[in-house]
């Protein structure tokens, strides 16, 4: 179990992270979440970054890279490549940019793609809409069920400053645990569920 002021780190650990991004149009990173002595930590799982461009899609590479990770042999003790041997997993997390558009904006389609987007019908590409706003965001699950999500929006298309990150947690139990779906959060946690160590194997 992740003991609530673990929770409260990965928050705060996510949250730290977005806030040290100083520049946008960045490749997506995914990382793996350890239990360290001192706290929760971020460590990157290297991914090449021509692998995010080959599926048009990145949540659809970290789909994919689920997907890879299962096929590769893991260390004897049951960890798996991808993964520190010596620090406890305890999640993932993937740190990607994106758009999002505000209920508030004034305009015919942005107020459209708004009411698409809360009645589940499909939506054009948010870039596309007037009054999109661009975010710095980072999506991560834990090994309890937990989501989270951070994200900071672009203050102005000709600078590179961004609000101060926000973070929302929903634990499994939760019953707004629904409100954190969608391909990323799948995907992050299919990395998560290929990673994860198994019983260790017999000499």
């Amino acid at each position: 179990m992740i003991s609530l002021p673990n929770v409260q780190k990965i928050q705060s650990l996510l949250v730290g992270h977005l806030a040290a991004r100083t520049n946008w149009d960045e490749a997506p990173e995914l990382f793996t979440i350890h239990q360290l002595d001192a706290g929760p930590a971020l460590m990157r799982v290297p991914v090449p970054d021509e692998l995010w461009g080959a599926y048009g899609h990145p949540p659809t590479t970290v789909a994919n890279l689920a997907a890879f990770a299962l096929q590769l042999p893991r260390h004897p003790n049951g960890c798996h490549l991808l993964v520190l041997e010596d620090a406890p997993l305890i999640g993932a997390a993937f740190r990607y940019e994106a758009y999002a558009i505000s209920e508030d904006y004034d305009h015919p389609a942005a107020r459209e793609a708004a009411r698409r987007r809360a009645a589940g019908e499909s939506t054009p590409r948010f870039e596309s809409i007037p009054g999109r706003i661009e975010q710095r965001c980072i999506t991560a699950v834990d090994t309890d069920g937990g989501r989270y999500m951070a994200s900071a929006s672009r203050i102005s298309d000709q600078g590179p400053d961004a609000s101060d990150p926000n973070v929302t947690y929903l634990a499994f139990s939760d019953p707004r645990r629904d409100r954190l779906t969608g391909n990323v959060v799948d995907a992050t946690n299919r990395f998560l569920n290929a990673v994860k160590p198994v019983q260790a194997t017999q000499p």
